[in-house]
């Protein structure tokens, strides 16, 4: 049952997803896991200054990518996540693949995990529900685990862009609570160094690539002229 449980990591850390360095031109404002009722909550907000065609043309490229070209989406949005074999002290992950299944709004993610000196799993998967909204240029994207069991019983994210006149706002919420056994083990610190790092890396990517469409952008106009 352990494989599960970790599997379920893996979406989790995949789409959502130490501190990492701040991207320039971008503000963390806000960065907080709460455990309240067994369920750990975190939220994180980056005010990123860049147009919201760019900010939503990027959301929508990670969205995509995640679904059909899971390489492409590793050199830019998962970069830097330690998601792919690279050396960890507690838990080594590799995500090997993503399918989507678009009749039913399905991702399917195909991994392996070693949990460093105790055990490896060299072939997991696990089934997440994808949907994407989107309503006067406000962004969301919902992922929610299928397959709960006793040892994680859910694993939501929450994905939002929020436009504003020259500048957007990203918001990444995930809950994330465990069965009985790994709520005793996985501590508020523990949680911390081995998904919340990873959440706010992700956010930094995200925006740092926005950052540089923009500024590709600028230079191509400035050019023109």
């Amino acid at each position: 049952m352990l494989h599960s449980m970790v599997a379920k990591y893996i979406v989790s850390l995949i789409i959502f997803l130490a501190v990492a360095p701040s991207a320039k031109g971008s503000d963390i404002d806000s960065l907080s896991t709460k455990y309240t009722d067994g369920q750990f909550v975190t939220y994180c907000q980056v005010k990123v200054k860049v147009p919201p065609e760019i900010m939503n043309d990027v959301a929508n490229d990670y969205v995509y990518q995640l679904k059909y070209d899971l390489n492409k989406l590793f050199t830019w949005a998962l970069k830097g996540m330690k998601l792919r074999k690279e050396n960890d002290a507690m838990m080594v992950f590799n995500l090997k693949s993503t399918a989507f299944d678009e009749s039913n709004n399905i991702l399917k993610a195909t991994g392996a995990v070693d949990v460093t000196g105790i055990i490896s799993f060299p072939e997991i998967h696990v089934d997440s529900r994808l949907t994407k909204t989107e309503q006067n240029g406000h962004i969301s994207v919902h992922l929610e685990m299928l397959d709960a069991d006793a040892f994680l019983k859910k694993t939501i994210g929450i994905f939002q862009v929020i436009p504003q006149k020259n500048e957007c706002t990203i918001v990444l919420t995930t809950y994330i609570k465990f069965g009985w056994f790994f709520n005793i083990f996985v501590t508020k610190n523990i949680f911390k160094k081995i998904m919340e790092w990873r959440f706010q890396k992700m956010m930094h990517n995200i925006a740092n690539e926005a950052i540089n469409r923009d500024r590709i952008r600028t230079y191509e106009l400035q050019t023109k002229k």
